[in-house]
């Protein structure tokens, strides 16, 4: 026994050192590329400082693209470079230069207490288990017809995932697709159908507002007071998440035909709450009624003040404060609560806007522009190249980090043919972020849906083309009218 687990010891700490050696080898690899791309050559116009913030810029995308180290350390590693090479002149830390500070100030950016408060409410339905209940009663309401549910399913895993994260919509609507899969025939291929509804969902139904994923808050701070706000995100980002959802509802009814005409899914009513803590499913005591009531009166009044902004003026990220406020002085949210949110993905991000604000300081932007020669081409050809480059990159790591690569670039691409134009791209490339389907862990969707066993790579494939091609399509062309 004692030798056995010592083997088993040194299979760890070795396979253990070979990772850390990997990491090191991938970070000095990336480090030296980044020099090699950005200080070793003689650029015509670039100025020391945009030939430094174009060091940071490569170095950043290259460790974001090869994992060697957490992305969210990559955005601490990059606001660190920014102080440390561009906040003080000549490295004259001595001096008393309030540059640097410049680059500290994402971590106030309003948008940040936005997609906090998106956190807030997820956490405060999930302890209510009013996400549950909200999903218990839509997929009865539509009855028991394949078609009809997976309607349901769909409608609502979509709506959740524009106000609560996919990973926790998807883990939440895994709770009713288990007992209902259960009561259906074993080789009937809409238990697939029915997964990858909500696969799809779940990844294109955070499009549809500012908080629904990373990539529409990198868009909008890129695009600092040219962005939309709260509503009128959801006025251009809606209708293409919606076309999308209806035509691969229809695809998923055509290819995962039921060979059963009604599904069983009365087990959907009892399914327990259970406290996910133990393995042993311990019951939880039940919620006070007041506690739901609550978080259903605080989610209704902080949607509707954020879709009616125009009407009554107050910025949307203090409308942000009234959830997070509310909830702790209730004692609906605790401190246990407040480390559950997604820290990692705010500093992601934050890390984005961080990267934007160096380019837009160090005129990397112009300089960049100044390098391609945009005029005369169709700018719909453009946007579409660098769709499908977003869908492709965002496939193979988080499209949290691959939107924070990709806007800063465009903009400085486009910067110089106007404000519209410069929207149009980056709200259409960030919308596109979420048609990455194609592998089971391109997004965390997939890969919940994956450790279901009921799908294989194929499956994925399969949607991940379909939604790499029909997604731009429709998005692209739905904001080319809009916008």
């Amino acid at each position: 026994m004692l030798d056995s687990r010592f083997h088993l010891r040194k299979i760890i700490n070795g396979k253990l050192r070979f990772s850390i050696k990997h990491s090191v080898s991938r970070f000095f690899i990336s480090l030296l590329i980044a020099f090699s791309i950005s200080i070793i050559p003689e650029y015509s116009s670039l100025s020391y400082e945009a030939s430094l913030m174009l060091f940071i810029l490569s170095f950043s995308a290259l460790l974001w693209m090869t994992e060697a180290i957490p992305a969210f350390a990559v955005s601490f590693l990059l606001i660190s470079l920014e102080i440390l090479l561009l906040g003080f002149h000549d490295f004259d830390f001595d001096s008393n230069s309030k540059e640097w500070i410049y680059f500290l100030k994402p971590w106030s950016n309003p948008l940040i207490f936005l997609f906090m408060a998106g956190f807030i409410l997820a956490i405060a339905a999930s302890k209510t288990k009013l996400d549950l209940w909200l999903a218990k009663r839509v997929i009865f309401y539509f009855g028991n017809s394949p078609h009809n549910i997976l309607t349901g399913l769909m409608l609502t895993t979509f709506v959740l995932s524009m106000f609560v994260s996919n990973t926790a919509t998807t883990a939440m609507m895994m709770t009713l697709l288990i007992p209902m899969l259960k009561n259906m025939n074993e080789h009937n291929p809409f238990q697939k159908g029915i997964l990858l509804g909500v696969v799809i969902a779940a990844n294109i139904g955070g499009m549809g507002t500012i908080i629904g994923t990373p990539p529409n808050a990198i868009a909008v701070g890129i695009l600092g007071d040219n962005a939309p706000s709260f509503l009128e995100w959801m006025a251009i980002a809606l209708p293409p998440a919606i076309l999308i959802v209806v035509f691969f509802r229809w695809l998923i009814l055509k290819v995962y035909k039921s060979t059963e005409d009604v599904i069983n899914i009365n087990k959907v009513k009892k399914i327990p709450h259970y406290d996910d803590s133990t393995t042993t499913f311990t019951k939880i005591p039940t919620i006070p009624s007041w506690k739901k009531a609550l978080v259903i009166l605080v989610f209704t009044i902080t949607v509707l003040l954020w879709l009616s902004g125009p009407l009554h003026h107050i910025p949307t990220p203090v409308v942000s404060l009234f959830p997070i406020v509310v909830f702790t002085i209730f004692g609906i949210i605790d401190n246990e609560d407040i480390k559950e949110i997604r820290w990692d993905v705010i500093i992601l991000i934050i890390g984005g806007l961080s990267l934007g604000a160096g380019v837009s300081k160090t005129g990397l932007d112009e300089w960049i522009g100044t390098q391609f020669n945009l005029e005369g081409l169709n700018i719909f050809i453009i946007v579409t190249i660098f769709a499908f480059i977003v869908i492709l990159v965002s496939n193979f790591m988080s499209n949290t980090a691959a939107t924070n690569i990709m806007l800063p670039l465009i903009v400085a691409l486009v910067s110089g043919l106007g404000d519209s134009i410069v929207s149009y791209m980056v709200i259409s490339i960030a919308l596109c972020a979420s048609c990455a389907m194609v592998l089971p862990v391109s997004t965390p969707p997939n890969a919940i849906a994956f450790a279901s066993g009921k799908l294989n790579s194929k499956d994925f494939m399969l949607i991940g083309l379909v939604a790499a091609f029909v997604g731009p399509i429709f998005i692209l062309s739905l904001l080319n009218i809009y916008m």
